[in-house]
């Protein structure tokens, strides 16, 4: 499992919003208890949220299907079971969310653009909604109750999905934005790690010289043998 960052409250609410679609809007608060750093006991999770353990597990696994949290397990000697902890996988969350607005965009486009370009009538009492081409098969008339039907406006539906189309932009740059921050945190963890992988191997290097060393001294002393050359040289240049 991937280590996890601290999230701003920007993130928090695009995240609760994911939470939201994924396991229900009740769900949403789950976000700030495991959002931090360090998984959260499943335990602890029911008690912040005021639920029962198997009401907060089925939360979980709902998130965990979709791949918006993982957990680590570890197993209570004492008890013998094994006991999970759960934390936000920001950034599959992210990249998952992103792909979703992204597809909602699409959609929403692609109706704006027909309720733009295309004609369609309505029928006055409810009806029927239908395009331009039935519309003209049915002589501008409801099948249903036999009304004239009138142009279909849809200036409300059209402002309406402008502004769907305005904030899922709006949330694409804030999961832009914070993915590119996760990025720098994982680049940063990763060559800290590199370092001290390369730190740690030069000290065991050199351990395992040194260790030559001294078992080839002791040997050339166990069967009586003089220092090389090279070696007396080496000793007249520290004195």
């Amino acid at each position: 499992m991937s280590k996890k960052v601290k999230v701003d409250k920007s993130l928090l609410k695009v995240l609760k919003e994911l939470v939201g679609k994924s396991a229900g809007k009740d769900s949403e608060p789950i976000v700030d208890i495991i959002a931090g750093e360090k998984p959260v006991n499943e335990f602890k999770i029911a008690e912040r949220l005021g639920l029962t353990i198997n009401q907060t597990r089925n939360i979980l696994y709902k998130l965990s299907n979709h791949n918006i949290v993982s957990f680590v397990r570890k197993k209570d000697e004492k008890k013998g079971w094994y006991i999970y902890s759960w934390a936000m996988d920001a950034p599959k969350a992210l990249t998952h969310f992103g792909d979703a607005k992204r597809k909602e965009i699409k959609n929403n486009e692609h109706l704006l653009h027909s309720r733009e370009t295309k004609g369609f009538y309505v029928c006055p009492n409810g009806d029927i909604e239908t395009n331009e081409e039935n519309a003209l098969l049915y002589n501008f008339k409801c099948p249903e109750c036999g009304q004239l039907l009138q142009p279909a406006k849809f200036e409300e539906e059209k402002e309406e999905l402008r502004n769907k189309i305005a904030a899922a932009n709006a949330d694409i740059k804030i999961i832009d934005v914070e993915l590119a921050k996760l990025n720098v945190v994982r680049e940063k963890r990763e060559a800290r790690k590199l370092s001290k992988e390369k730190a740690k191997k030069k000290a065991a290097r050199v351990k395992k010289q040194k260790a030559d060393k001294k078992m080839k001294k002791a040997a050339e002393k166990k069967l009586g043998k003089k220092p090389s050359a090279k070696a007396k040289s080496k000793k007249g240049k520290r004195k």
